[in-house]
């Protein structure tokens, strides 16, 4: 059944399909994805209709993926059966007595309406539309003076932190920085934001003299934390956030400057890739500036899976 459910878990437009099935069920041990967490709808004949397969990650969430419309198209049935999958799945994830998932999400392309449809009528809320920039590699023009610190505030390598002290410092400038954020604000108040910080930490190689953590006054108010990514030959800015007390200071032209030189310093051919939402438009333009450019873009979905039974 795990082949037969992979057949419309795998893109219908390509030549073999049933090739890709195959080439998935045998690669998914290795990537981490247990195809048990798949439901489906089926037919008189026992054909899989419309299928989800959840993918838990790090920071406590899973990522869902839908089957497309085959083809020759879809059926009357097939936005109903597509929310019935997800429901099930949104079901089964939060009854697990590990409660491993507290957040099911997904990122459907703008060019996939049936996706976004079955996501908002199995009560998925939008909570942005991300635009995924890239910077090839290439150092960052010379500033033409050097980066004053206004008074009080002070910036450390996290690697340079008490170990005992980097998750609690982190959790504090990331919440101080999501006050009046324009990236993704529905999503503030739906995670725990150490299972936040776990995601960062999940992007990529974690390396923390890579992150910066920025303080006012003694207490963490922002940071920036940028990570390899070997399996893709790419660096990324995983998180940039600055409290409203520090913005507009310079410091995330200046967190985004130490980012991508250590980075190149370190992989000097990769580029650096990173996610913003559309909305957040003083982010857009400092990552223009340095060069960032639009590949691609989602819409993220998200729903909690604990407590909200349908």
């Amino acid at each position: 059944m795990a082949l037969a459910a992979a057949t419309r878990l795998v893109s219908q437009s390509t030549n073999d399909i049933e090739g890709a099935a195959r080439r998935l069920v045998a690669s998914a041990p290795a990537h981490g994805i247990d195809l048990s967490l798949i439901w489906a709808t089926l037919d008189q004949r026992r054909r899989v209709r419309q299928a989800c397969l959840a993918v838990p990650g790090a920071g406590r969430t899973a990522m869902l993926f839908l089957s497309e419309p085959e083809p020759d198209g879809d059926g009357p049935a097939a936005l109903e059966e597509r929310v019935a999958v997800l429901d099930a799945a949104c079901a089964h994830l939060g009854k697990e007595p590990s409660k491993r998932v507290h957040i099911g999400q997904a990122l459907p392309d703008p060019s996939e309406p049936w996706f976004v449809a079955a996501l908002e009528a199995a009560a998925f809320t939008k909570v942005g539309h991300l635009s995924y920039l890239r910077r090839p590699a290439g150092p960052v023009p010379k500033a033409r003076k050097k980066f004053e610190f206004a008074e009080g505030i002070t910036l450390t390598r996290v690697s340079d932190l008490a170990k005992s002290k980097i998750d609690g410092m982190l959790v504090e400038a990331m919440d101080r920085s999501y006050l009046d954020t324009l990236d993704c604000p529905e999503l503030c108040g739906l995670r725990e934001t150490k299972d936040i910080l776990a995601s960062h930490k999940d992007t990529g190689k974690l390396d923390t003299s890579t992150w910066w953590l920025v303080c006012k006054e003694g207490q963490p108010h922002g940071c920036g934390l940028f990570s390899a990514v070997p399996d893709a030959a790419s660096c990324e800015l995983v998180y940039l956030g600055l409290s409203p007390e520090i913005r507009g200071k310079g410091l995330g032209k200046h967190l985004l400057t130490l980012g991508i030189e250590e980075l190149r310093r370190k992989h000097s051919s990769w580029p650096m890739t990173l996610a913003v939402d559309q909305r957040n438009e003083p982010a857009l333009h400092l990552y223009r500036a340095f060069g960032f450019k639009s590949f691609g873009d989602r819409i993220a979905f998200v729903r909690p899976v604990h407590g909200l039974a349908r």
